[in-house]
């Protein structure tokens, strides 16, 4: 019964007031609520009809399954499957999401609730920064959201659950003198391969992860490519020749696993970094001096291949230009002298 009907003398039998269109209907069929309402118009009519349809229908979208016992492992192998085989990063992802399974006793997905996920989160803050369980969260978050897209469940448990709020940590670089001890240092040591790494890293801006792994295939006319990146797009950048006389010429790949190497090689310097921030110190290094040498910043937006501009602006203020320009465009410095 889905009836709307207009009454002559436009009084409903539940109205004080005259109320000309009467609406009468089941939208779950015989055995549901029934509606029976007056409306003042055809238009307000329908459109509480169609309201109650659409809530209707959503319900049947977002109610887990009563019956889908799965567990939370059973879900990450079928995302795993199904999507994650895909992604740049599956191996540090697939680890932790096992390892987030395994402290939540693996429960059945349909009865995870938030107040589960808030728990678990609290008792990580013990052993692990706000960053790393903000980071699991994301990954669970993707999991979930995915599965959905897929049609396998109904809804995100923590869909509601805002990420923790944390101070961003200090962001350190080298200074030209701490390179030259650092690269002095390298060097020196047994493991030639760290020594050519690192300079690699910080003549292109590359992840200790790029570069490391380069293959033969990459290297090719003073240019390197970087391929299968966080970003998932290829990037190509320059090199000078004294650089590209120091790769090694042999076929596969180039280098030898090394950042334990060259972390060792930092600890033996005099350079003190924010904790955290060794394997990352080149990037920024590059960056940093690129801005401060007078780069663009869309230039080294394309190089550091951010998908996002406002990733690359935290390297915005070490432009020389950028700080120039709050003493040129200053209100005052545009006052008309009288």
């Amino acid at each position: 019964m889905k009836k709307i009907k207009k009454v002559e003398d436009g009084i409903w039998k539940t109205d004080s007031e005259k109320s000309p269109y009467q609406l009468d209907f089941r939208p779950n069929g015989h055995n549901g609520t029934r509606y029976k309402k007056g409306f003042l118009t055809l238009g307000e009519a329908r459109r509480f009809k169609n309201h109650q349809i659409a809530i209707m229908n959503s319900a049947k979208d977002w109610e887990p399954d009563p019956d889908d016992n799965r567990r939370l492992g059973e879900l990450i192998d079928l995302w795993h499957n199904l999507h994650g085989k895909s992604l740049t990063d599956i191996k540090k992802r697939l680890a932790k999401l096992k390892a987030m399974c395994e402290a939540m006793g693996n429960p059945i997905a349909r009865k995870i609730t938030s107040s589960d996920w808030t728990e678990y989160r609290a008792l990580r803050l013990d052993k692990v920064s706000i960053k790393t369980v903000n980071n699991e969260q994301t990954y669970l978050n993707a999991l979930f959201n995915e599965l959905i897209r897929l049609n396998e469940i109904a809804v995100n448990p923590i869909r509601n659950v805002r990420a923790l709020k944390y101070k961003q940590p200090e962001m350190g670089f080298l200074s030209p003198e701490e390179i030259t001890v650092l690269l002095e240092e390298l060097k020196n040591s047994r493991n030639k391969d760290a020594y050519i790494v690192t300079k690699i890293a910080l003549s292109t801006g590359a992840r200790w992860g790029e570069a490391e792994s380069l293959t033969d295939r990459q290297i090719n006319n003073n240019r390197i490519i970087y391929t299968n990146t966080k970003g998932k797009k290829n990037r190509i950048i320059p090199i000078d020749d004294e650089l590209a006389k120091e790769i090694p010429i042999k076929k596969g790949r180039l280098f030898s696993s090394c950042i334990g190497a060259f972390r060792k090689a930092l600890e033996r310097t005099a350079v003190r970094l924010p904790k955290g921030q060794a394997s990352h110190v080149l990037r920024h290094t590059f960056a940093s001096h690129f801005m401060m040498s007078g780069g663009n910043i869309l230039v080294l937006q394309q190089v550091l291949g951010h998908a996002s501009i406002n990733d690359t602006m935290k390297y915005a203020h070490f432009s020389k230009a950028h700080l120039e320009d709050v003493v040129r465009f200053n209100p005052l410095n545009q006052l008309v002298p009288n």
